[in-house]
C-alpha cells in the first residue's frame, strides 16, 4: 500500500511517499516547504492557509508517482486551534510567541509543579505546554473561548483542513500537560482545577483512527481519493516508533528540539523522575516515551538564518567544516535558557550570553556552531546521566533519529560527551514512524515490532564508538553552573 507521511516542524514541512507490504518498506521525499510562524497584529501566529497549500501540494508530489490509499499528518506539540461550527476561530499562535504562556507562574501558583506532574507525567518545564498557553487565553482572552465550541492540537487541526473528521489523538494530547498518563485521557481534574473547560476537548484514541476522505477539492487533482489517518500524530511519537530500538536503547530524535529518551510498557511519576525533570509521554501501541526536551538545533537555525539575511553561508559542509577547526569546549552555552528568542539576530544572542557568564565570545561563523554542538552534546549527557539515574536498567547506547543523522561532528561529539555508542537510524524517523503506524492501521503490519524489523533491513547505520573523554566531565560541571 502507498502511504503519505506529511511531517511539519516549527521551521518546514516535508511530504513523504512510503510504500509497504509485509516483506518490503520503501520511503520518498517527494515535497517539502517552509513553516515559520508570520508576526499578525503584534503576535506570532502559524498561516494555515499557507499549511495548507504545501500539504495539497506534496499530496499531489505522491500521487504523480503512485495511487494513494492513506493519508497521516504529524506535528510538534504544544500548538492548538479553537473552532467554532467547524470553522478555525483564527490563526493558532505559536509556542515561540513571547506572550503565549504570560501566566505560567499563576498555574504554578494555583496547583503546583509536584502537582502537574502526579495529574499529567509531564514536567518540561522549559517547553511552552498547551496547558500554560491555554489558561493564558482564558486569563486574557476569555472571549475567544466563549465563542469557541472545539480545540484541536495541531495535527488533527491540519488534518481537517485536508478534510478529516475532528478527532483526538493520545500521542500528541499527552505533550500537553492536560492528559493522564496512567489512563490515557484528559486530566479533566486538573483543568477543572484550574478554571479551564474542558468541553472543548476531543475524545482521545490511539493511533490508527480512520477519519474519512480527503476534501472534495483536494481529491480534485488526484488520480485516487486517500483516507485520511492518524499516525502517531506527535512528531516525537512517530519518530520512536520509527527507530529500530531494542531493550538497552536509549534514543534521541534530534531536530528543532531534542527528545532523549527510552521507551517503556508504563509511566515513572517517582520523586526521582519529578527531581530529574523527565516526562512521561504516550506512544504507539500504549506505549509511554519516558523523555526529557532540550531546546536543541533551534539555536542553530536561527543562526543560519541570521547569517542568510547577512549574505554569510549557510551550507552545513562550510559551517561544519569551520567548526571541526574552532576551539574545542571553549564556550557553552544553556540552550534552555529563557533568554534565547527568536525577536534578535541568534549569534548577537549567543555572543552576548557568553560575555554575560564571563567565558570567550565565539566570533567566527565555525566558533559559533562549535559553541552550540559542544553544548548540545554536554547537554544530553547530562540528562542521559539523569535518565540512568530513575530507571532500573540504565540504556547502554544511544539511537539517533532525525537531521542530526547527517551532522558526523555532532554524532561523535555526542559518543565522546556520554562515553557510549551512538547509532543512527533514520534521517527520516519522524516520516518512518508516520508510515509504519499508517500501515498497521490499514492492515498491512500485524504490530509496530514487524514495522521496526524492516527499517533495521531498509536503512544503513553508522555506530560512532565512544573515544578518550577529554574535557567532557569539566564541560558538564561547567553547563551544570550555568544552568543553575
Amino acid at each position: 500500500m502507498n502511504h503519505v507521511a506529511i511531517d511539519i516542524g516549527a521551521s518546514g514541512g516535508t511530504v513523504y511517499r512510503g510504500e509497504v507490504t509485509p516483506d518490503d518498506f520503501a520511503v520518498e521525499e517527494v515535497h517539502r516547504f517552509d513553516n515559520r510562524p508570520v508576526e499578525r497584529d503584534g503576535r506570532y501566529v502559524w498561516d494555515l492557509d499557507a499549511l495548507r497549500e504545501g500539504m495539497v501540494a506534496g499530496i499531489e508530489a505522491a500521487d504523480e508517482r503512485a495511487a494513494l490509499d492513506t493519508v497521516g499528518v504529524d506535528t510538534w506539540g504544544l500548538d492548538f486551534g479553537l473552532l467554532r461550527d467547524g470553522e478555525v476561530l483564527r490563526d493558532p499562535i505559536s509556542y515561540r510567541d513571547p506572550d503565549s504562556t504570560a501566566t505560567r507562574e499563576a498555574v504554578f501558583e494555583v496547583v503546583g509543579k509536584r502537582r502537574l506532574f502526579e495529574a499529567s507525567g509531564i514536567t518540561n518545564w522549559n517547553t511552552p505546554n498547551t496547558l500554560w498557553q491555554l489558561h493564558t487565553l482564558a486569563s486574557e482572552e476569555p472571549e475567544v473561548l466563549e465563542r469557541a465550541d472545539g480545540l484541536l492540537m495541531m495535527p488533527q487541526l491540519l488534518s481537517s483542513l485536508l478534510g478529516a473528521r475532528p478527532a483526538g489523538e493520545v500521542t500528541i494530547a499527552s505533550s500537553t500537560q492536560m492528559a493522564d498518563p496512567e489512563r490515557r485521557v484528559w486530566a479533566t481534574d486538573l483543568l477543572e482545577e484550574l478554571d479551564l473547560p474542558t468541553d472543548l476537548l476531543p475524545d482521545l484514541a490511539e493511533p490508527g483512527q480512520h477519519l474519512g476522505p480527503v476534501a472534495d477539492d483536494v481529491a480534485a487533482s488526484l488520480s485516487s481519493t486517500p483516507e485520511v489517518v492518524t499516525p502517531a500524530s506527535h512528531d516525537t511519537a512517530s519518530a520512536v516508533a520509527g527507530l529500530p530500538l531494542d531493550g538497552d536503547s536509549a534514543f534521541l530524535n534530534t531536530g528543532s528540539w531534542f527528545i532523549l529518551g527510552v521507551e517503556r510498557d508504563d509511566p515513572i511519576l517517582s520523586d526521582a523522575a519529578f527531581e530529574q525533570a523527565f516526562s512521561n509521554e504516550l506512544g504507539a501501541e500504549e506505549t509511554v516515551r519516558f523523555l526529557r526536551n532540550i531546546n536543541g538545533f533551534f539555536l542553530l537555525e536561527e543562526c543560519r538564518e541570521a547569517w542568510r539575511e547577512a549574505g554569510e553561508p549557510v551550507d552545513y559542509g562550510t559551517l561544519l567544516s569551520a567548526a571541526r577547526e574552532a576551539e574545542p569546549r571553549a564556550a557553552l552555552v544553556d540552550t534552555d535558557a529563557e533568554g534565547f528568542s527568536i525577536d534578535e539576530p541568534m549569534p548577537d544572542q549567543i555572543r552576548a550570553y557568553c560575555r554575560r557568564t564571563d567565558q570567550p565570545v565565539p566570533e567566527s561563523q565555525g566558533a559559533v556552531v562549535r559553541c552550540l554542538l559542544d553544548s548540545l552534546a554536554a547537554k544530553v549527557a547530562l540528562a542521559l546521566d539523569g535518565l540512568s539515574a530513575v530507571v532500573d536498567e540504565p540504556p547502554e547506547n544511544v539511537v539517533l533519529g532525525g537531521g542530526g543523522v547527517r551532522n558526523e561532528l555532532f554524532c561523535q561529539l555526542l559518543a565522546d560527551a556520554t562515553g557510549r555508542p551512538v547509532s543512527t537510524g533514520p534521517v527520516e524517523a519522524t516520516a518512518v514512524g508516520n508510515v509504519l503506524t499508517q500501515a498497521v492501521a490499514a492492515g498491512t503490519l500485524p504490530d509496530l515490532a514487524a514495522g521496526r524489523r524492516l527499517v533495521e533491513s531498509a536503512f544503513e547505520t553508522t555506530t560512532y564508538e565512544p573515544r578518550a573523554p577529554g574535557g567532557w566531565e569539566r564541560a558538564k560541571e561547567r553547563l551544570t553552573a550555568l544552568a543553575a
